[in-house]
Parts: C-alpha cells; structure tokens; sequence
C-alpha cells in the first residue's frame, strides 16, 4: 500500500467547510499553464510582519551594517597611525595593541559579512520570484553562506548564468574573511628608527702622546735642546706591526649611548703617504739586472762560472732626509715599493730562470714612489651586531711631514714636539715595516723572505703548492715540486698606491684605543629597542578590495530589495510562513525526490501588504 502524500488529521465539518471554500486557485502565466492551488490567505494579517519585512528596513540594514564598516575601517587607519613610529613597550601595553590588531580587522569583517549575507539574500527572493529552482538549490541559495555551500550552488546549478552570478556574489561574501587575516600584518613591530645623537667618542690628538711614550730620544745639549729621535718605543712599534699584519683595521670600544649599532665620523692629524705609480721603464732604466735595476732580476754576479740565481720579486728601501734649506724643521720622508707582478715558480719557469736569461718583455714589474706628508684623515666607524668596521680616508694634505730640523728631532718643549716625535715613529716603523727583499734562489728551488715584515701585511698573496712533474720523457718518472705564486693581494685591484696608502691610514687607527682624547661627534644611533611600523599602503590596497568586492554585492542587493519590494528574511518563521499556504508543496514534501522539485516564490497581496508564498512549479528551464 503506498504511503499517504499528506499527514492524516481526523475529518470535521468545519475542516470540510475551509477545504470546500479556503483555497485560492491562480493562473500561472496563462489560462493554459498549471494552477495553483493555495489556502486561502486572511484579508487581515494577524502579525505586522507576516510573510515579509518591509522594504526600508532592508535599505536600512544594508546601508548601515555597511557604513559601520567603512566606519571602523576609518578608525583602524586612525589608530594604526597612532601607534606607527611608537616605541613598543610593556608587555601589557603590547598585549592590547595585539588585541586591537585583530579587533579592528575582525569587526570589519563580520559586519561585512552580515551585510553581504543579507544582501544574499535579497538576490536570492529575487532569483526564486523570477524563476523556479529545485527546491535543493533554493535551499542552499538561502542558508548562511559557506564554501560548501557554494559550491553545491555551482554544481547544482546547470550552469544558468543568473545562479552564475549569486555564486560569484556568495564567493565574494565570503571572500571578506580575509580582511581578518590580511589586516593585522599592517601593523608590525621593527627596530626602531635611527637618529642623530652626540656622542663623547675617542679620538686621536698626537700633540698629547708623550714623547718617552711614542719614540727613544737623546737629548741633545743645543739651545734651544734638541730632542733627537733614535727609533720608536717598543710599545709603538708593536702597535704598529700588529696592526700592519690584520686584514682589517683596528677596533675600539662602542661609545655609551650606542644602542644596538651607531655610526660617526671623525677627523685626526697623522702621516699619509703620496703616492706615484712606476712604470717598468722606472724600475729597469737600463735592464733588468743593472746597477740601476731596482728589482734585481736576476742579482748580477761577478762569477762568470755561477749559474743565474737570485731573482728579487720585491724590493722596498725608505729615506729620512732634509731637503729644504730654507726650513730645517720639513724633511723629505720617502719609501719605495717594487714587486714583480704575478710572480711564479711553475717547474717550467723554474728550468728557465736557472737555465736562461730571462726575457724582459715576458715580466712586469710594478711599483711606487712615495712621500711622507702630514695629513688630515676623517675616519668612520660602525658598531653593529657586536662587530665593529671602519675606514679612513685622507681630506687633505699638509705638506710634507715635520720630523725636526736637519731630520734629527724637534726642540724641546714646543707645540709641535710630541706631534713631530708622533709622526716621525709612526712614519719610521711602517717604513720598516716595507723595508727589505724578497727572492727565489734557482739553485734551491726556494724563497728568502726574511729581510722583509712586508711579506705579513695584506698588501701582498705569497701561496705554495706542491704538484707531481714530470722530470724526463718518460712520463712515469715523476717527482714532487713546490711550485710559489706571489701577486699583490687582489682586494686592491692592481693598485700599489692605494694599498699602501690605505694600510697606513689603518695603522694610524691602532691609536685611538690608547685613551690620548675624546670628542663629541655626531652619531647616528639604532635604538636597542623595537617600535610600531604601520604599512598604511598594504592596509589600503587590501581594504580597497575588500570594500570595492562588497559594494558589488551591496548595490546587487540593493537592486533586487527594490525590484521585490519587500526585504526578504529567510529564518524558520518566515519560512514556515512563505510555505503555509502552498497545498502542492505539502504534497510534494513526502516524494523521494523532494529536493528535485521546482519551486517559486509568489508575491500575493494580504490586505495592505504582501506576502510572499513558495509554490511548485513546473521546471521552465
């Protein structure tokens, strides 16, 4: 026995009286098309809302949820620029700044998201008056909007282009979420700014070194006494060599006041060098080996029976001499630099220097003549992350370097006595620093580098590598051979000049950490702290989106309200209230294929309003 299409209810005269005369039958569309039956309505609706809100109540929502999220939006930026540049304090004060970055955000996307959704459902009357839906679709089409709803909606949807677009609507409702994650990376917390600050700093002043301190001095008995200089104090000279052998220049503790990294600049007197480049013709006028030669190569020999074998690869000599009568107290302080540039002992080079004489054209000896001048550096230094960089650079140049009349030392007791002692020290021990040779001996295979400390500073790259020759045709007798390489270092490009002159203005840094002076020096510092930085940019183009997708929706919705002429609210008791009076409906609920049946919303009037009715329907599409 099939199962009843409707729910039993005992039978009364007066349940015969309303079936006999309660039903309404319309038209649909044309006296051809199916009727519709449905209850008879009252002519006096028993609640004021019964069936459907009225129209301004929806405009009013829409447009106020929506405004209210502009609203806060507004007051977002407000307080996001507030805090950008603030300093981040206490933990309590960063827990509530935390709070407002997903406040703000998350109010704005909820009012969004009611706004859109009750947009939804705007559309959604209007697509269910304006043709019939499986009442599945029509199902989703009105629940709260969520992602598997909405792609039921476009699967459901045979692809019509009008559920097309409330799917496109429902992604966008949905898209608003995002303003809740996106947001709160707008506000971020950074290392605060850098600033200038003025600093106590140390600095260099060799008008206050000690003379006992800097240099060994005699003094000599003339009038006024001479301080004559011997050579420079141990400590110096230590100073200097160890500071000549680093790869980097010397550091000093960071200022007070430094925070987590500072940089400042300032100026000192001390001995630069001016340097001329020389050409090959310079250092071999007249041949490679002559009494002019200044890079022997090889040593001439008086023996004519001894065998080719000293080849210098590097040279160096300095002079102290006074050179201008008129002023005792200027002397000409000179040093001289020549190397053999990409110098090597390959097992084949090494047969020819022991064998033959070598061919000038194949080799390219560099070099450099410079003079001492008393010189005004600026020197900039970095303190971060615990490290410390600085480098110098020479503003300007004085003239040459004072070191006392006939270059024997100053007179005692003058202004310029401890910076001249100073200078000539500094001067002195660099130069001997350079000063010496370095050679390869053919009837060793070997260097001799112990004439010079020049071989242990970064100017110059000396390597050796052994390698497996071949000593004959045979090509199984193999030995071992300890092949040199030596060029200037190549962080200075080829520039012998500027090498030297730039380990020399590292040296004279060494100084700074012997406590002579400080100075106030303009710094700028990197706080040892953290702030707020606010991307208002990001925060625009994300809002912009998100609020340029709503009003999509919001004026789709504002469409349809005004196209159905009354808000549509889609919660049970309207539902209940839209179903009520739909005869066939009832019938269809108990059918397998219920969510496959057709259905459409009637606008009916009810006294002095309207109401909308959902009704079978047959599928038009």
């Amino acid at each position: 026995m099939d199962p009843p299409i409707a729910p039993l209810r005992r039978t009364s005269s007066s349940d015969s009286t309303r079936r006999n005369r309660g039903y309404l039958f319309l038209k649909n569309g044309n006296e051809d098309s199916e009727s519709i039956e449905l209850e008879e309505l009252p002519k006096s609706p028993l609640r004021p809302h019964y069936g459907t809100a009225g129209r301004r109540t929806g405009y009013l929502t829409i447009l106020s949820l929506f405004l209210g999220a502009v609203l806060i939006a507004v007051i977002n930026h407000v307080v996001f620029s507030k805090l950008d540049g603030t300093p981040t304090s206490g933990h309590n004060e960063q827990f509530w700044v935390t709070t407002l970055k997903n406040v703000f955000p998350a109010a704005v996307s909820l009012m969004l998201f009611l706004d859109l959704k009750y947009c939804l459902s705007q559309v959604a009357l209007y697509r269910i008056r304006n043709d019939s839906h499986p009442i599945g679709l029509v199902s989703l089409m009105t629940s709260p909007p969520n992602f598997t709803n909405t792609m039921s909606i476009l699967f459901k949807s045979s692809m019509r282009a009008p559920i097309l677009m409330f799917f496109i609507l429902a992604v966008i409702t949905q898209a608003v979420a995002i303003t809740s994650i996106l947001i709160p990376g707008t506000l971020t917390v950074t290392q605060s700014s850098t600033f200038n600050k003025s600093l106590q700093v140390p600095t260099i002043d060799f008008n206050l070194a000690d003379p006992t301190t800097s240099s060994f001095v005699t003094v000599e008995y003339d009038d006024p006494p001479t301080l004559g200089f011997l050579e420079p104090s141990q400590n110096w000279r230590q100073l200097i060599t160890r500071a000549a052998s680093a790869n980097v220049a010397p550091t000093w503790d960071s200022p007070a006041g430094c925070g987590s990294s500072c940089t400042y600049s300032f100026t000192y007197s001390a001995p630069a060098l001016s340097c001329t480049e020389l050409s090959k013709q310079d250092i071999w006028p007249s041949g490679t080996n002559t009494s002019d030669s200044r890079l022997a190569f090889p040593l001439n020999t008086t023996d004519p029976n001894e065998s080719l074998n000293e080849y210098f690869f590097y040279n160096s000599s300095f002079a102290f001499t006074a050179s201008d009568p008129s002023n005792p107290d200027v002397s000409s302080s000179t040093v001289d630099v020549y190397y053999m540039e990409n110098f090597n002992t390959t097992y084949t080079q090494a047969l020819k220097l022991a064998t033959q004489y070598p061919d000038p054209a194949q080799y390219n000896p560099r070099g450099a003549h410079c003079e001492y001048q008393n010189a005004t550096y600026e020197a900039t230094t970095t303190f971060s992350n615990n490290t410390q960089s600085s480098s110098t650079r020479v503003k300007e140049l004085n003239g040459f370097l004072p070191i006392g009349h006939d270059a024997d030392g100053p007179y005692s007791g003058t202004n310029t006595t401890n910076m001249t002692l100073a200078f000539r020290s500094i001067s002195q021990s660099f130069s001997e620093i350079l000063n010496g040779n370095a050679f390869y001996q053919t009837n060793i295979s070997g260097l001799v580098t112990d004439s010079t400390q020049a071989l242990s500073t970064p100017l110059f790259s000396l390597t050796g590598v052994i390698q497996n020759v071949t000593i004959s045709n045979d090509s199984s007798a193999q030995t071992q051979y300890n092949e040199y390489h030596f060029a200037l270092s190549p962080n200075f490009q080829g520039n012998l000049s500027n090498a030297i002159q730039e380990l020399l203005g590292n040296i004279t840094l060494a100084f700074v950490d012997q406590g002579m002076a400080s100075t106030l020096a303009i710094t700028s510092v990197t706080p040892d702290s953290t702030q707020y930085q606010y991307h208002a940019k990001k925060l625009a183009i994300i809002y912009g989106l998100v609020f340029g997708m709503s009003v999509v929706v919001v004026v789709y919705g504002l469409v349809c309200l005004w196209e159905n002429g009354t808000t549509a609210v889609f919660d049970l008791e309207h539902i209940v209230e839209m179903t009520a009076g739909s005869k066939n409906l009832h019938k269809s609920a108990v059918h397998p294929e219920f969510s496959s049946t057709y259905v459409q919303g009637i606008l009916l009037p009810v006294g002095n309003s309207s109401r909308t009715v959902l009704d079978v329907m047959e599928n038009r599409g």
